[in-house]
């Protein structure tokens, strides 16, 4: 008789999740499960880094398991990946199995080829980076083109969304550890532009990871190039500007150059990229909904160089 011990516990809080992710072999054992289960062969797995649980398996697959808590990154996961399916100038991964397991659901999917952006960046020449800085702004460009119908399930509602935003934002960051000067500025900042975020036309697709971590990159004749975009499970509907805060805070990094070189290739033209614009690029970082500035923001001894947030904005977004 088959052995009807559940392989994957219940978790109630993200507490309880992030203690039980400390012990690697609960999900290794998960992971062989569901390659048993769907027949495939025994090849080596590889635990890797993600806020769910990720298994390089072999050279050609990826076993995601979220928990249940997460339920939302699966659902959002799944119909992002199908619907960008073959539609981008670069690559993005294809799904061959979902399921579940004790109620943690699954996907495995294709393994793309190519580096990530991460740890890389850093040591790219000038030149290189406003390559790979255009052909982002372009990538982001193509996504927020597409069709949202089929989607409806990951609409954020950015009406509401915002809202919400805006009213945990001080909270928030005084949880995060921003400074206090700037967190006592950050109400009337937010009062003066509140009216206009809510606005919003179209909804598009948001990553709102537009960040190193969720890049591949390939070298071809020594230039290197976006390859291959990953990671979809915060994606939802929403306002475009909000996908363009990961590029500014962890590739731009207050260059101005490469903010213009980004900003004129996603499709701006120069006179609209105004005070007005960096305002509200520089609202929506604080309303991200995993804003960290502290982390986030990657420009050295930043909290040394801003005393307000009209010095935040201006060194972040300013042109």
């Amino acid at each position: 008789m088959k052995n009807l011990k559940k392989l994957l516990p219940s978790v109630n809080s993200d507490e309880e999740y992030e203690a039980l992710k400390l012990n690697n072999k609960i999900f290794e054992n998960a992971a062989l499960e569901i390659i048993a289960r769907h027949n495939l062969p025994n090849e080596p797995l590889l635990p890797l880094e993600g806020t769910n649980i990720v298994f390089s398996y072999g050279k050609q697959r990826i076993i995601k398991i979220f928990p249940p808590l997460h339920q939302s990154h699966f659902v959002n996961e799944v119909l992002t990946m199908k619907h960008l399916c073959n539609k981008l100038s670069v690559i993005t991964p294809t799904i061959e199995h979902e399921g579940e397991l004790d109620g943690w659901p699954y996907i495995i999917m294709s393994q793309l080829d190519g580096t990530l952006l991460e740890g890389l960046w850093e040591k790219l020449d000038h030149s290189n980076k406003v390559i790979i800085i255009r052909e982002l702004g372009s990538l982001i460009r193509e996504v927020h083109s597409l069709p949202t119908q089929g989607l409806e399930a990951i609409d954020c509602h950015w009406k509401e969304f915002i809202s919400r935003q805006l009213n945990q934002c001080v909270t928030r960051h005084q949880e995060t550890g921003l400074p206090d000067i700037l967190l006592q500025q950050i109400p009337k900042y937010l009062d003066s532009i509140k009216d206009i975020l809510p606005e919003i036309k179209n909804p598009v697709i948001l990553t709102g990871e537009y960040t190193p971590m969720n890049f591949l990159v390939r070298q071809e004749a020594g230039i290197w190039h976006i390859h291959g975009l990953i990671d979809f499970g915060d994606s939802m509907l929403g306002l475009p500007e909000y996908d363009l805060l990961g590029p500014g805070a962890f590739l731009i990094q207050g260059d101005k150059v490469l903010l213009r070189e980004f900003l004129s290739s996603y499709g701006y033209f120069p006179e609209e990229m105004t005070a007005a614009l960096s305002h509200k690029l520089t609202a929506l970082m604080l309303l991200h909904r995993y804003s960290r500035l502290n982390a986030q923001i990657r420009i050295e001894n930043w909290k040394t160089k801003v005393k307000s947030m009209s010095d935040l904005e201006n060194l972040v977004w300013g042109f």
